[in-house]
């Protein structure tokens, strides 16, 4: 097991290497990927503090991008008294970070921190600084420096009464972090905790998209650290929270405007979603996570293909990985790399496994030799850099004793490191022999579990009702079809004398824990539904009940509605699910107006609007899940909104079974052999 663990540890490196440098974007590139309202870069939220005119003509410079003038006009500035020095050194540091300058960064914001302490505005100007130099400290790899530095300043905001407050954010983040890699899990749990705590509290009463999308960037934070310290518990909570609040902001009119981040960051907790999945033997549903991952448009890319090395390294699919690797030079140079520890450990490691895994033996010694060649370059680089640091940050008295001591670490790392290069061979035999053997086990393991699947299947499908409501003038019949052996599509009613209460929707996530949630849904549905109360009530009554307790973050879309069968009124509410479609079979088909709700589950106290229609009598109704617009062939062409209206439009069917028995054979038809990608489930209601 000790030496699996090692193998994943480089695997699940690559992803924050490529993916991880968005922090460190530019306003022009993170602009390209959508999220032009969300500080991407330290310079713009350092401006937030701006109350002078030198500030402004710093802000205005800045935005021009050229960071060498902006340097230039500082110092002008500050040369003309116009800047203090507390600001100067502050604006110094933050383009010293986007220039990757770390040396001088470090630099400036400890100039900046030993100033007298600064009052008024510049308070949260001085935490902000004092913050990002934490993180700064953290990124070097001093986490003893790190602490000295983060934990004084929590403790004060916390005193002060600032704990809610963004920056505050940013130290539980790090301190997190910090606490997970002195492996003190307890530790990191309980300020992550309460960093969750603070963003709940910031979105809720969100409405600007801002807060939820800056919750979005920490959650991503938070889960690539628990990925890459291969805690798969912890990071499947906090991904499935990810994905959660993620699913929130999809649903807020903002996110339209900004299709390429939405895109990104989809492929990321697809890949996530593989990954885990994959870690835990369930290889159909990694498959379809993977699927899904290369449906987004950011999978195509360069870097995307090298990030789906992830996923097909850790499923064993090493010719595969090994071809995406082949983009990995390209990559580098277009990125201006220069040889480095990080790079030739984390990305070139795992391509000589990949291309030594796949047989191909000789492309695995170049990739081998070309580690052996930049290794010492990396080395001397990395002293040098240690050099220059500690030139800046400590006294020259000091200086020469830190020096040779940073050298004598620096010739001792050298020799592991090739101790390791020449002992990685030897282990890759015993990995491969290890990984023969467990796979034997695994497939035995499969057998049973499908076995158990196909019990679960039985018992899920006998919870949906298969004879449906007998009423005079009312035709009604709904299908549910799972893609794997149980899934999370749901629909009921309940038929209370001349009022028809009827549900439909679509879990988030696939599985057992997506049935489950399901089968706790519909219980509560069915038992609210009795009670006579408004499809808006209900969907608070069960969002209340389904939050509570809620670790993982699951959610459901939800259509919910209340029809009097005697008079045609339609009271219901849409939560997050796709609109249902009216007036199917004529001309005026389409899609139903619904107010935009939040999904069902992930957080207490959200309120939900309802909305009626005086009468649906001649008016055919019907609904579906997303596993009908999005299906797939093996093109990877979807089914399609506009298709799926044309369909209904020119329906001639009066019979609600046909309907749905022709709309489930025209997807057949569509997906034309291809796996189906999701549950498939669809109702259809004709009231005369």
């Amino acid at each position: 097991m000790k030496s699996r663990n090692w193998v994943l540890a480089t695997i699940i490196a690559v992803l924050p290497v490529f993916s991880g440098c968005r922090k460190q974007q530019t306003p022009q590139e993170y602009q390209s990927h959508g999220a032009k309202h969300v500080k991407g870069n330290e310079m713009e939220s350092f401006l937030d503090f701006q109350d002078s005119r030198a500030d402004s003509l710093v802000l205005a410079t800045y935005r021009e991008g050229d960071h060498k003038r902006v340097l230039a006009v500082i110092d002008s500035l500050s040369a003309a008294g116009e800047l203090n020095e507390f600001r100067t050194e502050g604006y110094r540091a933050t383009i010293y970070k986007e220039m990757n300058d770390t040396k001088n960064a470090i630099a400036s914001l400890r100039r900046a921190i030993e100033v007298k302490k600064p009052s008024g505005k510049d308070y949260f100007l001085m935490v902000y600084l004092k913050t990002l130099y934490a993180e700064q400290q953290q990124m070097q790899g001093n986490s003893e420096g790190a602490l000295r530095t983060a934990l004084p300043l929590v403790e004060q905001m916390q005193k002060d009464g600032y704990e809610d407050h963004e920056v505050c954010q940013r130290l539980y983040s790090v301190l997190g972090e910090l606490q997970l890699n002195l492996d003190h899990p307890d530790e990191a749990s309980k300020y992550f905790g309460r960093l969750y705590d603070i963003l709940k509290k910031s979105i809720r009463n969100d409405s600007t998209g801002n807060h939820l999308m800056e919750a979005v960037e920490t959650l991503n934070n938070v889960t690539s650290t628990y990925l890459g310290g291969r805690q798969w518990d912890e990071a499947e909570l906090w991904l499935n929270r990810l994905d959660s609040v993620f699913t929130l902001y999809k649903a807020t009119p903002y996110a339209a405007d900004y299709p390429s981040y939405i895109d990104w960051y989809r492929a990321y907790v697809d890949m996530s979603h593989a990954m885990i999945a994959e870690v835990r033997g369930m290889k159909d549903e990694a498959q379809q996570y993977y699927e899904d991952y290369q449906a987004t448009d950011y999978s195509k890319t360069g870097e995307g293909r090298l990030i789906g090395c992830n996923y097909l390294m850790l499923s064993q699919r090493y010719a595969e990985a090994a071809d995406n690797f082949t983009l990995t030079d390209q990559y580098l140079h277009a990125h201006e790399y220069e040889p480095n520890l990080q790079v030739i450990g984390n990305v070139l490691m795992p391509k000589l496994r990949a291309n030594y895994y796949a047989g191909r033996k000789d492309s695995a010694l170049r990739v081998a030799m070309q580690i052996a060649e930049e290794y010492d370059t990396a080395l001397v680089k990395q002293r040098r850099d240690a050099t220059a640091e500690m030139a800046t940050i400590y006294d020259v008295e000091g200086k020469e004793r830190m020096i040779a001591e940073r050298e004598a670490k620096i010739s001792q790392q050298r020799l592991i490191g090739v101790t390791i290069l020449l002992v990685a061979l030897v282990i890759f035999f015993a990995i491969y022999t290890w990984v023969r053997n467990r796979m034997a086990k695994m497939k035995a393991k499969q057998e049973r579990i499908e076995g158990e699947l196909g019990v679960a299947r039985d018992i899920q499908m006998s919870m949906i009702p298969s004879a449906f409501p007998q009423h005079e003038g009312l035709d009604m019949y709904a299908k549910m079809t799972p893609a794997k052996e149980v899934g999370g599509d749901l629909y009921g009613y309940q038929l209370q004398g001349d009022r028809l209460y009827f549900c439909l929707g679509d879990v988030s996530g696939k599985g057992v824990p997506a049935s489950l949630f399901m089968a706790q849904v519909t219980r509560l549905f069915r038992t609210l539904a009795t009670q006579n109360l408004m499809p808006a009530d209900i969907c608070s009554r069960i969002n209340d009940a389904m939050s509570e307790d809620n670790d993982l973050c699951m959610f459901v879309t939800f259509f919910i509605g209340l029809l009097d069968l005697h008079t045609g009124h339609l009271a219901y509410c849409n939560a997050g699910h796709n609109p249902p479609v009216i007036d199917v079979g004529n001309s005026r088909c389409d899609f139903l107006k619904v107010k935009h709700n939040v999904p069902i589950g992930p957080m207490p106290g959200m309120a939900f609007k309802g909305e009626e229609i005086d009468s649906i009598k001649g008016r055919p109704l019907f609904i579906y899940t997303d596993g009908l617009n999005e299906a797939e062939n093996n093109h990877r062409q979807q089914f399609g909104d506009d298709r799926m209206l044309a369909i209904l439009q020119k329906t001639e069917s009066k019979d609600a079974r046909q309907l749905i028995e022709s709309m489930t054979a025209e997807v057949e038809r569509h997906r034309d052999g291809a796996e189906p990608n999701d549950d498939l489930t669809m109702m259809a209601i004709y009231l005369m």
